[in-house]
């Protein structure tokens, strides 16, 4: 009595146009959002900010497609600066790795050194361990100037990474000042202090009126005493008392 229907399957065709109207409903309503946030920023504006090209006359009232184009130079720019970042990070590893390459040279050749009764260093390589500590003193103070933070943000990570670096060589800064202590030398304490020329010499006078005469006000390259004994003087500062 009654005929049976056989559904009819949706073609290709029929399928690709669902995806399409899809497609186009979800680009209408991105549209519609981004105008929407638009028209509250143009709201929110009270006046024309000022701007001025090269030469210092007035530019033309600024449109998206010079937001845009500063936008994109602004990220190359940035890109520039990562690859410099990444760049001086090379060096500082290449540095690192020959000052790992001095040390073990140094330890190697420590082990073939005889070793006194009284367990000491002989003078010259305490001279040449203290010259290798005063350039790893030299590379702290450069890791703690870090390189200044981009405009436009997204460093974070570089700068990250770079607070590492310097913890870790803080760490290993710390145990070789212990290795020296260890090989009994003391650095001496110079800063402020009357100029002694038996443990100092002043490479450079100059007049400040916060000290008095011959007081140091700045050390240059640091004294060490061995075993108590003087092994390098200090190269220091001082003050003139005298106002040129």
């Amino acid at each position: 009595m009654y005929e049976e229907l056989t559904p009819v399957p949706i073609g290709p065709d029929a399928a690709e146009r669902d995806a399409a109207e899809r497609d186009a409903a979800e680009l209408d309503e991105w549209k519609r959002v981004l105008r929407a946030d638009f028209d509250r920023w143009l709201e929110s504006l009270d006046d024309v900010p000022d701007s001025e090209d090269a030469n210092g006359d007035v530019g033309d009232v600024p449109d998206l497609y010079s937001f845009y184009e500063q936008l994109a130079a602004s990220t190359t720019e940035a890109r520039k600066s990562n690859r410099r970042t990444a760049e001086a990070y090379s060096q500082w590893s290449n540095t690192l790795s020959g000052f790992d390459s001095e040390l073990r040279l140094l330890r190697e050749q420590l082990a073939k050194q005889p070793v006194a009764r009284d367990d000491t260093l002989p003078r010259s390589w305490c001279l040449a361990f203290i010259e290798i500590t005063d350039r790893m003193h030299r590379l702290a103070a450069a890791f703690a100037n870090s390189p200044r933070p981009s405009w436009i943000g997204g460093d974070a990570r570089w700068r990250a990474a770079w607070e590492t670096q310097r913890q870790g060589y803080d760490i290993f800064m710390a145990h070789t000042d212990a290795l020296v202590l260890q090989a009994g030398l003391t650095r001496i304490e110079v800063l402020h202090a009357p100029f002694d020329p038996a443990k100092m010499s002043a490479v450079v006078a100059e007049y400040d009126a916060r000290w008095p005469k011959n007081t140091v006000i700045e050390e240059i390259t640091p004294g060490y005493l061995w075993r108590g004994e003087l092994l390098r003087v200090a190269h220091v500062k001082v003050s003139t008392g005298e106002r040129p």
